[in-house]
């Protein structure tokens, strides 16, 4: 969960990192997608380790590699049908709608594809 953010033009000296309380991936899970919001600044959404898909504000970050609270968790494929392990839905993609800003899609392994909004008191990206 060490996520460390460079830019490109200089990758040599990262601009901040973090390490996300994400959950460790079930065996054989390889579905990590990690996306910037085009409309938000600072927004990214990680997804694909278990039914849910977090969003982080990075402007808070620096090179401590702290461990930041997420400004928000969708947990909406958690309570989807179970697989035969009796595990949940594990999110395998997610996309940031390209006009409304606080607007994601997410699919998960059960076939499903949730379109949410997340807006919640005291939000910081934007």
């Amino acid at each position: 969960g060490h996520l460390t953010l460079t830019d490109v033009r200089k990758t040599s000296k990262p601009l901040a990192s973090a390490k996300c309380s994400i959950p460790s991936p079930r065996s054989g899970a390889e579905f990590l997608g990690v996306s910037w919001a085009p409309a938000l600044e600072g927004c990214l959404a990680i997804s694909g380790f278990d039914g849910t898909v977090h969003v982080y504000d990075t402007r808070s970050w620096d090179s401590s590699a702290r461990t930041p609270e997420p400004t928000f968790v969708h947990r909406g494929h958690m309570f989807g049908e179970q697989d035969s392990n009796g595990d949940p839905p594990l999110v395998t993609a997610h996309a940031w709608h390209p006009q409304r800003p606080r607007t994601l899609l997410s699919a998960a392994s059960d076939g499903s594809l949730h379109i949410w909004d997340w807006v919640q008191p005291g939000e910081t990206c934007g």
